[in-house]
């Protein structure tokens, strides 16, 4: 029995007291021992049902108290942490406007408040953090191979902007005579202009009845397609772009070391010519590294074999991810170099940080909404803008072949 089932029980037990009284006083007599017997009976039901029906709405108004207080907790309470990936995941499925607000809370964490920001999420746009490469499966995809070992400069949008720089090795000290005046000899500075270039990947179309499928990483899907084809592009114009419709490249910039006399080998005097044609303040600098195909590596690699000298040039890595060495100096492996072929610059060596990448904004990847409407899918592209420049010509040298 609840509280207003209580009430109204008493209220009904009261109406029965009142008749009882009403009645004897209209026989003009007071109520017989039998009625007052019955009257205490009925008047101490009538207390209890009061208590009772009391306690009843005590408890009722002490429940509706605990649950406004667990509901003011939980509007104060931070939200329940949604993973990155997770939060991603929705975006590509259902767009910024889908997502709820942890999800939208969780990306805005991955952009943070940096300079990488500059699109509007409302009009489709999303720039992907840096460490979105942490859950996407391909890690790391999004940066070229040269990425790797160059300077990477980045910056909040594609402004032009120019770096000066200063090759003063050539200058050496001498001693002053007594009496002589010296003579004037003054640092020679470059400049260095960088104007990013836009890569796409083009489009990725995919099915609606992919994208809802809850049991589909989506995420590592598009990240992984969108990423190997801007890697592909990008890196390509990093080692070999000619400086006036593509980046410069990291071989384009670099400047003569050692010409081999065959069109199609190369030796190990020949190599190692090229390591001491850089200059020992580039060539002992910690970016000292080569840069060659896997080709080109094989070639040198083959050359020790059978050899008398107690000390192999070639020496492959002991772990995983640990690169060869080659005159205790890093090999790189980028497979957009040329190969060993007639008038081919094959090898390169020498300080590869002086190579810088200009990259502007960040990589910037829209979801098509209605493209591909009226075929049930969704469409996704990236971008990146990219530029990059050798700042000082003499650090990174070149073999070509003859």
């Amino acid at each position: 029995m609840n509280a207003k089932q209580m009430r109204e029980k008493r209220g009904a037990l009261v109406e029965q007291m009142q008749g009882m009284v009403a009645a004897a006083k209209a026989e003009g007599r007071n109520l017989s021992n039998e009625e007052n017997e019955k009257f205490d009976a009925i008047s101490n039901e009538v207390d209890e049902l009061r208590s009772a029906a009391a306690r009843i709405e005590r408890a009722e108004e002490l429940k509706k108290e605990m649950a406004a207080k667990a509901e003011e907790v939980r509007d104060n309470a931070p939200a329940a942490k949604v993973e990155a990936r997770d939060a991603f995941n929705a975006y590509l499925r259902k767009g910024m406007n889908g997502i709820n607000a942890a999800e939208a809370r969780a990306l805005a964490e991955l952009r943070g408040t940096d300079t990488q920001v500059t699109t509007n999420d409302g009009l489709g746009g999303f720039l992907v953090p840096e460490n979105w490469s942490d859950f996407v499966s391909a890690t790391e995809l999004f940066k070229s191979d040269i990425e790797q070992v160059a300077t990477v400069i980045r910056t909040a949008n594609g402004q032009h902007f120019n770096l000066p720089a200063n090759d003063d090795t050539a200058v050496v000290a001498a001693i002053l005579g007594e009496g002589t005046a010296e003579t004037v000899s003054d640092m020679t500075f470059t400049n260095v202009k960088f104007e990013p270039f836009t890569y796409s990947s083009k489009i990725v179309k995919v099915s609606n009845q992919l994208i809802s499928d809850n049991a589909f990483d989506l995420g590592s899907f598009v990240g992984g397609q969108l990423a190997n084809r801007l890697k592909r592009g990008i890196n390509a114009h990093l080692t070999t772009g000619d400086a006036s419709s593509k980046p410069q490249g990291i071989v384009t910039g670099s400047t003569l070391g050692v010409t081999a006399a065959s069109a199609t080998a190369v030796t190990i005097n020949e190599v190692m010519s090229l390591f001491y044609q850089v200059d020992a303040s580039y060539r002992n600098a910690p970016g000292a590294a080569w840069m060659m195909n896997s080709a080109t590596a094989k070639a040198i690699r083959v050359l020790g074999f059978g050899s008398s000298n107690d000390f192999p040039a070639y020496v492959p890595g002991m772990t995983v991810g640990e690169p060869d060495m080659l005159f205790g100096k890093p090999v790189y492996i980028n497979e957009d170099m040329a190969g060993i072929a007639t008038g081919n610059k094959s090898i390169i060596f020498g300080d590869l940080k002086q190579y810088y990448v200009h990259e502007a904004g960040g990589v910037q990847l829209l979801r098509l909404n209605e493209r591909f409407a009226d075929a049930l899918s969704t469409g996704f592209i990236a971008y990146r803008r990219v530029d990059g420049n050798v700042l000082q010509s003499s650090a990174i040298k070149h073999l070509v072949q003859a």
